[in-house]
């Protein structure tokens, strides 16, 4: 028990750190290669806080538990909107009107729809929907890196010049390890305890894994908008979405089967579909996301945990 404390605490501290240094480092790097600064936070900090919700699942299929796969990656992209954007605008009132957020947004819908047809019409993830989300993975990283500032990005990405390259590398790279590793001790703490309640696999999955992995995408965000750039909290957000998607599902089929578990079907896509929708809505209407939406999300994430522990314990 005081290990576990220990490790919660070590790991808070660290993810704490690497939110602070990690923003000033990716507007600088945004800076510096001319790309707008919501590219970057997809390209590094979505991808980046995505690899724990990969390297899970590929343990856990290679393992042979796939329910462990799907309830980590539904439930993260679950806590990833209505926990981390919740908890975020409680803080700031989150702009929905930036342009590229929409085309996101729309991409996060199809492959969303994508997974859930698959799972409820073969119960599985098939193989080759797993290559098309793999192709869709390489694609979008393809347009983002292809993406250029408008004139008002570059104008607020200049304060990226206050750090040298060398420096805004560094922090970049320690933010994005830091952000992973604080998150990793945290989570570890969290699933000794819940194995010792006997709790299902399938519900660690959906709640204190899922959770935890998104430890990394609460930080970043909340950072984000200490740094007023609300761009890059909601883009790596729904960046972070679509590569727990594309690559945690596609990338992890591609070495393991992945029949789908009652409770997924139950009530972890469905919750996973309703928060998405809602999100969709918000964004295409221009609706900020303020102190009221952000409570209905985390309302909405207190009864998706209650009715998870009632099916799992």
């Amino acid at each position: 028990m005081i290990i576990s404390i220990l490790m919660l605490v070590s790991g808070l501290t660290i993810l704490l750190t690497a939110a602070h240094v990690i923003i000033p480092g990716t507007i600088s790097v945004a800076y510096y290669f001319r790309v707008p600064a919501h590219v970057v936070a997809v390209l590094l900090i979505a991808a980046g806080t995505s690899a724990p919700e990969l390297i899970v699942a590929i343990q856990a299929g290679l393992n042979g538990t796939p329910q462990i796969v799907w309830g980590n990656i539904i439930g993260s992209n679950i806590t990833n909107i209505l926990v981390v954007l919740s908890i975020a605008g409680l803080f700031f009132p989150i702009a929905t009107t930036d342009t590229q957020t929409k085309r996101d947004m729309i991409l996060l819908l199809a492959i969303s729809a994508i997974i859930t047809i698959s799972a409820y019409y073969f119960s599985a993830l098939p193989l080759f929907v797993s290559i098309l989300l793999v192709i869709i993975l390489a694609c979008y990283t393809l347009y983002l890196v292809r993406l250029k500032p408008d004139e008002e990005e570059a104008e607020k990405n200049t304060e990226g010049a206050e750090l040298s390259f060398k420096r805004s590398l560094i922090y970049c790279i320690a933010g994005v390890a830091g952000l992973v590793f604080g998150a990793d001790l945290m989570v570890n703490a969290a699933v000794d305890l819940a194995v010792t309640l006997s709790i299902s696999k399938a519900v660690i999955g959906l709640t204190i894994i899922a959770f935890g992995t998104s430890l990394p995408e609460i930080a970043a965000a909340i950072a984000s908008l200490f740094h007023r750039r609300v761009d890059m909290a909601l883009g790596s957000i729904i960046g972070s979405n679509i590569f727990n998607i594309v690559a945690g599902l596609g990338i992890t089929r591609l070495v393991s089967e992945l029949p789908v578990t009652t409770e997924i079907l139950v009530t972890g896509i469905p919750v996973m579909i309703l928060s998405t929708l809602i999100l969709a809505l918000l964004i295409f209407f221009k609706q900020p996301l303020g102190k009221i939406i952000s409570v209905c999300f985390l309302a909405i994430y207190c009864l998706f945990l209650w009715l998870n522990l009632a099916i799992g314990i």
